[in-house]
């Protein structure tokens, strides 16, 4: 006989400030993304997923998640992270996004963003490539 398991779910905002204990698996209605305790990271550990998110309009990323941008919008990248937390994102064929028409990600308010060493407050993109902005060391780096 299987059996139950439960797992702890509520509002982005919540489960950021929530810890779940080792093992203990989280669900993000929000996000539609799991996470798994370790005992000490807020929020828990994303745990990988083949789901991304089409968006078109100014979004606040949420960690572990993949965004595609469909439209020229923002993707706000959260101020609280655990070191080596992802977030990807990359730009349709099929957007409506030109080089004089980018998708920006931006940084948190009072935080920089880096990418190949500069510093700034966003990156704008009209790339089809995928590419991964990195937490570590407080700040978000575009990979």
């Amino acid at each position: 006989m299987g059996r139950k398991i439960q797992f702890r779910r509520g509002p982005e905002a919540e489960r950021l400030q929530t810890v779940l204990a080792n093992g203990e698996p989280g669900w993000s209605p929000e996000a539609e993304q799991l996470f798994i305790g370790d005992g000490q990271t807020l929020g828990g550990v994303p745990v990988a997923m083949s789901h991304s998110h089409i968006i078109t309009q100014d979004t606040n990323a949420i960690v572990g998640c993949k965004y595609a941008f469909k439209a020229a919008c923002q993707l706000h990248l959260p101020s609280v992270a655990s070191e080596g937390a992802i977030i990807q994102f990359c730009v349709l064929s099929s957007s409506n996004i030109t080089d004089s028409n980018k998708a920006k990600i931006i940084a948190p308010t009072g935080h920089t963003l880096i990418k190949n060493g500069e510093e700034g407050t966003a990156y704008h993109t009209a790339l089809f490539t995928e590419r991964t902005a990195m937490f570590t060391n407080s700040k978000w780096e575009v990979l």
